[in-house]
């Protein structure tokens, strides 16, 4: 791949209480960009907090010139940190994942010959043989359900977080989504824009350190509330009774 000047790529994620795993998956990420000779940038969001997640962001700086690091203070919600990580990126292309090591810093690669090859505006990953509890597999099951039948989009995995974005798209969409539904709100505004949206298959592991932030009923709760949002929005959008998504 053909080496820049500024960042080629930024790889883009929020961090919230990742203590047990941080360092381990930046240091990951590391070896892969040191591997592929590009020039990469990683924009972590700390987003609030509350262990020694911060604590280790500051000390990786040291070790590593490409980190970039952005806070919430506080804790405001993974869709305000992603869109925080997303305005400080100066990448050409932008990745976004998840900083809790389940999902491979690796795929870049399949995903950005995927946006070669369809000259898309960007990549969604879906995540096959995705490792997880098996209520959250159902749960994910029946959201694409809900994407296909209520919007529809007729993609594999929408709310699959490992995504790779030519920069301007990504900077263009205004992220409203607090918590879980940031991924597919983001390739519902996109698609509505005239985005050219390609998908790819990406590998996801169970999380093996810290806890996860996700509460399924509560979640669930929330998804459907803002799904109801954003499909109201979309209808006066259309409707030209609003002018922006």
């Amino acid at each position: 791949m053909k080496k820049f000047k500024k960042p080629f790529l930024s790889i883009v994620s929020p961090a919230y209480n990742e203590e047990a795993v941080i360092s381990e998956v930046i240091d990951e990420w590391q070896k892969f960009i040191k591997k592929e000779k590009i020039e990469v940038e990683v924009v972590i969001c700390n987003d609030g907090s509350t262990d020694k997640t911060g604590e280790i962001l500051i000390k990786l700086q040291k070790k590593y010139s490409n980190l970039v690091v952005c806070e919430n203070k506080p804790n405001k919600g993974y869709g305000v940190a992603v869109a925080n990580a997303v305005d400080h990126a100066r990448g050409e292309l932008i990745m976004t994942l998840d900083s809790d090591g389940q999902f491979e810093v690796g795929e870049f690669k399949k995903l950005y010959k995927k946006l070669q090859e369809g000259k898309y505006d960007f990549v969604t990953g879906f995540r096959f043989r995705k490792k997880d509890r098996m209520a959250r597999v159902i749960a994910d099951r029946a959201f694409n359900l809900i994407m296909r039948l209520v919007f529809g989009l007729k993609f594999r995995d929408t709310n699959c977080a490992q995504k790779l974005y030519k920069a301007k798209v990504i900077k263009s969409i205004p992220i409203e989504a607090r918590g879980y539904p940031v991924p597919t709100e983001i390739i519902v505004k996109a698609f509505e824009a005239g985005a050219k949206i390609g998908e790819t298959g990406v590998a996801h592991y169970e999380r093996e350190k810290g806890v996860t932030k996700l509460k399924l009923f509560k979640t669930s709760i929330d998804i459907f509330k803002f799904l109801v949002y954003l499909r109201l929005k979309l209808y006066l959008y259309r409707r030209k009774i609003i002018y922006t998504l």
